[in-house]
């Protein structure tokens, strides 16, 4: 007696993974009950495909060898299917062996005789094992691990819990950073939400046959965070107008990501996945990411904020700000280090504080490259404006410091001595702070702002922790002296205004 499955988009399973691969089955196939088989079928024909290689295979009947183009899973499925083709019986001819028919790349669902209860929804019906499929992240989201860590037997899945497992292979968003970095991306676990996002964002948005992903993602490196506020800015930029999504597409985008006066009551939630491939896909890190709507009225300000300054493309220059924290390292420069730029997004995810970050690589990147150049233009405008919004910031005393960072920064290039930016970088308490102070009103004959010159309980200043008025300041200064000492033919590009 055939199996069957019964497809409800009413029914979803809380997971994921398996729920993407729900939405995949309705949209192919809609509500119903359906043979087990077939649908099996039909996934093999999506994730088996020609690989443009030629193989032999000994024909018997004919009694000669024959040529065949060889099958496998697509890639990067093939880094967690490891289910192999299976070429028939083998014969040897002149002490070479060959399969006595092209190898068939099959999958069977192996279901148990007794009834036992699905680990994932919890229906009583055969189940299988999970190990044979593969999946990739049926995972416990605190100690992600190939499975549920508890689940020592392994997990068992009825047949439509199997299926849309293999199914959520055709609705991951996926970006390769060469052989040595993969990252997956999945949308939120409200079942009919995410298959309007499936029908009018994703599937327009997935490009076919491109080795480094299927989607187009607007900053990219090996790390998660960085790649993951870069596929956020692709979406975002979707919103207001793109040639590749529908009005609908857009609405439903928007409405997602809270960008509309009646936003969706299930807003966007993301799962970022990353690791590195291997004879297997070998996971790092899985990140849950549920502040998206924020995220967006955040880039929305951003956009505000460098219109102001005339950007001609504001998503594009906010992009270019965005991407700049990475340097090129190895002898011939041919590798590109992010770990700046991934901190920075992380920070920006978490709506937590990336100003040390920055801090850190205008001094230990760009002011000790023999070409020296400071933050793009729009930088400091851009986390000046992350400043009021998500750090609550003063903007009175945020004038202060950058209008005095600049002059300390331009003071210092002048006198060459940079050594006081590093030692106000360095300062690791008020005392050292107030130091560096005073030695700058004596070596650069500067006068420093009163508004600093308080420390409060608590070790603030104007009501700010000192370490964030110290790094602060040390941006400020640093972009200040690179931009005075920049070479001249960067400095169209990469100055910005000072005074935020």
């Amino acid at each position: 007696m055939p199996t069957t499955i019964r497809l409800d988009p009413s029914r979803p399973i809380g997971n994921f993974w398996i729920d993407m691969g729900l939405v995949v089955l309705l949209e192919q196939f809609g509500p119903g009950t359906y043979d087990a088989n077939d649908i099996l079928q039909w996934l093999r024909s999506r994730i088996a495909q020609k690989t443009g290689n030629i193989g032999q295979y000994y024909d018997e009947a004919a009694g000669r060898l024959r040529e065949y183009e060889k099958i496998n899973w697509v890639y990067p499925t093939n880094l967690f299917i490891k289910v192999s083709g299976q070429p028939g019986k083998k014969v040897k001819i002149n002490d070479k062996e060959y399969p006595t028919q092209p190898p068939v790349f099959d999958l069977k669902l192996d279901l148990t005789k007794k009834p036992s209860l699905c680990d994932m929804c919890g229906d009583e019906a055969p189940v299988t094992d999970a190990k044979m499929w593969m999946f990739p992240f049926l995972v416990d989201l605190q100690r992600f691990a190939n499975f549920y860590p508890g689940v020592k037997r392994g997990m068992r899945l009825c047949a439509r819990c199997a299926l849309a497992g293999l199914a959520g292979y055709l609705g991951w968003l996926w970006k390769a950073q060469g052989k040595d970095v993969l990252h997956f991306f999945i949308f939120h676990t409200d079942l009919p939400e995410l298959r309007r996002l499936y029908r009018v964002v994703i599937r327009p948005l997935t490009v076919e046959g491109d080795r480094g992903g299927n989607v187009r993602i607007a900053l990219a490196g090996k790390y998660i965070h960085e790649t993951t506020l870069g596929l956020l800015l692709e979406l975002f930029g979707q919103v207001r107008a793109s040639d590749r999504l529908s009005d609908e597409g857009r609405q439903a985008l928007a409405e997602l990501l809270g960008a509309v006066e009646n936003p969706s009551p299930a807003p966007l939630m993301l799962y970022a996945v990353t690791g590195i491939p291997g004879q297997a896909f070998n996971m790092q890190a899985l990140r849950e990411f549920t502040k998206l709507q924020s995220l967006y009225r955040l880039y929305e300000r951003w956009l505000e904020a460098l219109r102001l300054i005339n950007s001609a493309n504001p998503h594009q220059q906010l992009v270019s700000i965005l991407s700049q924290f990475s340097t090129r390292q190895g002898k011939k420069k041919n590798y590109e280090e992010s770990i700046w730029r991934d901190r920075i997004a992380w920070a920006i995810l978490e709506f937590g504080d990336p100003f040390p970050k920055i801090e850190q690589f205008l001094f230990e990147v760009r002011a000790r490259e023999e070409k020296k150049y400071p933050l793009r233009a729009g930088t400091l405008e851009v986390f000046n404006q992350y400043l009021k919004e998500v750090l609550a910031m003063d903007e009175g005393l945020q004038r202060v410091l950058a209008g005095f960072g600049h002059s300390l920064g331009t003071a210092a290039q002048e006198h060459n001595e940079m050594g006081l930016l590093y030692a106000l970088r360095n300062a690791k308490n008020p005392e050292d702070f107030y130091r560096v102070l005073n030695d700058v009103q004596f070596r650069l004959n500067l006068t420093v702002p009163s508004a600093l010159l308080n420390i409060e309980k608590g070790e603030r200043i104007a009501g700010v922790p000192w370490v964030r008025v110290k790094t602060l300041l040390s941006i400020y200064a640093m972009n200040s002296f690179l931009r005075k000492g920049a070479p001249a033919e960067a400095s169209d590009v990469n100055s910005t205004s000072m005074e935020g």
